[in-house]
């Protein structure tokens, strides 16, 4: 009995050796999201000119995707970690519903407006979860900034977004003329 115990130290002597000696990673880092590859990809499968957000300097895109939301609405979706570690993303529709504006802000409430370059967009705040958005529509196109960031950082996101369309020579997701 006592040569089984000394057997077992001396193993989980050797396991706690290797498990010290041997270099783990704290983290897994993925590799950035290729916005415009993904936008390119789904051009065809929305209905509107899916924005390549232009401009986001030191923010890192972590997803670029389309996806069928809350009442089966079409997405498009870009996620972004900005400078400051904060998560936003960016969610545009057409016909969106209110259940798929509601499940975007995370049920948040209205906060009041802010003037983003000459246009008033919509206040969103769900204090809960610390999620703001910032919502939009116009030509029955809802763009939707939201994410842990606050008012001022969502504008950038929204300013971005707007670029990517000017820069594809898009008016709001119309297609170009």
């Amino acid at each position: 009995m006592q040569s089984m115990v000394l057997s077992m130290l001396v193993i989980l002597g050797l396991v706690a050796v290797v498990v010290w000696a041997v270099p783990r990673p704290s983290s897994v880092q993925q590799p950035p999201a290729d916005v415009a590859n993904a936008a390119s990809g789904a051009a065809g499968r929305l209905p509107f000119v899916p924005p390549v957000p232009a401009g986001l300097d030191g923010w890192t895109p972590t997803s670029a995707e389309v996806n069928r939301s809350t009442d089966d609405v079409a997405t498009w979706h870009v996620g972004y970690r900005t400078d400051e570690g904060e998560h936003v993303a960016v969610e545009v529709a057409r016909d969106a519903t209110a259940a798929w504006r509601r499940a975007q802000t995370a049920g948040g409430a209205a906060d009041g407006t802010l003037d983003v370059d000459g246009r008033p967009w919509e206040r969103q705040l769900q204090p809960d979860r610390g999620r703001h958005s910032l919502v939009r529509t116009q030509d029955g196109v809802t763009v939707i900034a939201t994410g842990e960031a606050d008012y001022p950082v969502l504008a950038e996101l929204v300013r971005a977004t707007e670029a990517g369309w000017a820069a594809a020579g898009s008016t709001w997701g119309a297609p170009p003329a």
